[in-house]
């Protein structure tokens, strides 16, 4: 049976204070303050927890921030991460609660070597198998190679498994080369890959269809309250939330993580393209109402499924 791992080479410990009236003052008392283990990959792995679909989480996690991550491990959800030395790196957002603005601060973390790559590709080689989707997510670290998803990749499809990569900059465009099932780019990582502005829905099916010609399967353009665009050489297609955001969204961070979450469930549930994408955007939708990524409820994805606008993009 085809099992979901995520990988994430650059962990992040997630920290959320809520605020109100941000910058009115030099000195502010917070409503509430949390923190917890995250980095994109992990994100869509509590996303599948949430969903009550078994899913393992590969990685590298700083030795001196261990404690969050060992209180992942869960019924569903099971960790096998590569300790390095430092921290992992901390992201900061504030929360202004009266103006719904976040104000997001990232800190530097561990740094990696070559010998830490070769522990994670040898982990994956002994361990993913045919059919597997496998979910390479987020930047990496200082000290890997700009080619290590691109290696990871191709690892995989030795292995005959799925993946689906979620990354920017010079790592996505090296994780392309790769030829990954599906990449998850926003409006501005797609621009960057385009090398030009894209003003208009039409500019991003001409940008993803270049990257479709280099072999990827699916390009699902993230737009935030927009919803996505899934496209792939003969098809686009729009879905969003109609009204497009909750009444009381809490905070949007991890969203475009819980839209990979809900894609890969889909996938091993052998869903139909639209319906998988549905799901996903559904998925992505009930995190805005959650401060930690990834801790869903599967009632609000049934509730957001029947609220979707779906419409077919054709080239100009």
């Amino acid at each position: 049976m085809a099992r979901i791992f995520t990988i994430t080479a650059n962990t992040a410990i997630d920290h959320v204070i809520e605020v109100e009236h941000l910058g009115q003052s030099d000195n502010l008392q917070a409503r509430s303050s949390i923190e917890f283990a995250a980095g994109k990959g992990v994100n869509v792995a509590k996303t599948l927890e949430s969903l009550a679909c078994p899913v393992s989480a590969l990685g590298f996690v700083g030795q001196d921030s261990l404690n969050l991550f060992e209180h992942l491990d869960s019924q569903f959800l099971k960790t096998c991460f590569i300790e390095v030395p430092g921290r992992t790196r901390t992201n900061l957002t504030l929360i202004d609660t009266e103006n719904q603005k976040e104000l997001h601060i990232r800190t530097p973390g561990y740094c990696l070597t070559s010998g830490h790559q070769e522990k994670l590709i040898q982990q994956i080689k002994s361990i993913i198998r045919k059919d597997d989707i496998v979910i390479l997510s987020g930047s990496l670290p200082p000290g890997a190679s700009d080619n290590f998803y691109r290696q990871l990749i191709e690892i995989c499809h030795f292995q005959s498994a799925i993946t689906l990569l979620d990354s920017s900059g010079v790592a996505l465009q090296h994780g392309i080369a790769a030829r990954p099932y599906l990449i998850k780019p926003n409006q501005h990582e797609l621009a960057e890959l385009a090398n030009r502005p894209l003003m208009m829905e039409t500019d991003y099916l001409s940008a993803a269809r270049s990257v479709i010609g280099q072999g990827v399967q699916w390009v699902v353009v993230s737009r935030g309250s927009k919803g996505i665009i899934a496209i792939n050489r003969s098809s686009a297609t729009v879905i969003s939330l109609h009204p497009s955001t909750p009444s009381a969204p809490l905070c949007s961070v991890g969203c475009g993580d819980t839209l990979l979450g809900g894609i890969a469930y889909a996938l091993l549930n052998q869903y139909d393209p639209l319906e998988t994408f549905s799901y996903g955007v559904a998925c992505a939708t009930a995190n805005l109402t959650h401060l930690e990524p990834g801790r869903i409820d599967g009632l609000d994805v049934a509730d957001y499924l029947n609220r979707l606008t779906i419409d077919q993009l054709k080239a100009s």
